[in-house]
């Protein structure tokens, strides 16, 4: 018995180890970035924060950049997808703003380091630019996950460009709401995201009939 487990416990170690590592390089140019700026901090600087060599720096990220902004960019919880899809609350919108919030909570529990990691991006342009193009990602894929909910609701005869464009329109507005809560779940913790996107939920509940006159 003990030959059976010995072999997986040393498996997991690699795994667990890498991941602290890349957690560890990754969490060093932050600080760097701030202090120097994106330009001026090299792959030399963090590898030597975090204790690391170049081969372990490009093992776990392909480019300077990427160990800033991670490699893969946000991602949308696969469960909380489901759930909004097969959700029945007429609010869309508010369903999906608490999908995003709760992926990117889930994502990065830490909120002072996603804090001081949104000041290190936010100071450079090249970075600010790369962090878009991750987010159009996104907002395609909203778009789809949106026009699913939204075809549930809709007439039978309703033209399906008709529903595309709502789809797209509506991925939009949760990019500018996004930037809105985020800001709030920046400028407190964690305890006070959930109160965020609470209250985020209120004001478009009483603003959206306003703006279409309603």
């Amino acid at each position: 018995m003990s030959e059976s487990v010995a072999p997986r416990a040393r498996a997991s170690e690699p795994t667990s180890r890498g991941a602290a590592t890349a957690r560890r390089i990754s969490a060093a140019p932050v600080d760097l970035v701030i202090e120097h700026g994106y330009d001026a901090t090299t792959v030399d600087m963090i590898c030597a924060a975090a204790g690391v060599s170049q081969r372990t720096f490009f093992n776990h990220f392909p480019t300077k950049e990427a160990s800033v902004i991670g490699v893969d960019g946000p991602r949308l919880d696969e469960s909380r997808v489901r759930s909004f899809i097969a959700g029945t609350s007429p609010s869309i919108l508010g369903d999906a703003i608490e999908l995003i919030a709760q992926s990117v909570l889930a994502a990065a529990p830490d909120i002072d380091g996603m804090r001081r990691r949104m000041q290190a991006i936010t100071s450079s342009p090249t970075l600010m630019q790369r962090q878009i193009d991750q987010f159009a990602v996104i907002e395609r894929e909203l778009a789809e996950i949106v026009q699913y909910r939204l075809a549930r609701v809709s007439s039978p005869d309703e033209p399906e460009g008709d529903l595309q464009a709502q789809s797209r329109l509506t991925a939009h507005l949760l990019a500018g709401v996004m930037r809105y809560v985020a800001g709030a779940v920046m400028a407190g913790d964690r305890a006070a995201a959930g109160d965020a996107i609470i209250e985020t939920r209120r004001q478009l509940a009483a603003l959206l009939p306003k703006l279409a006159g309603g």
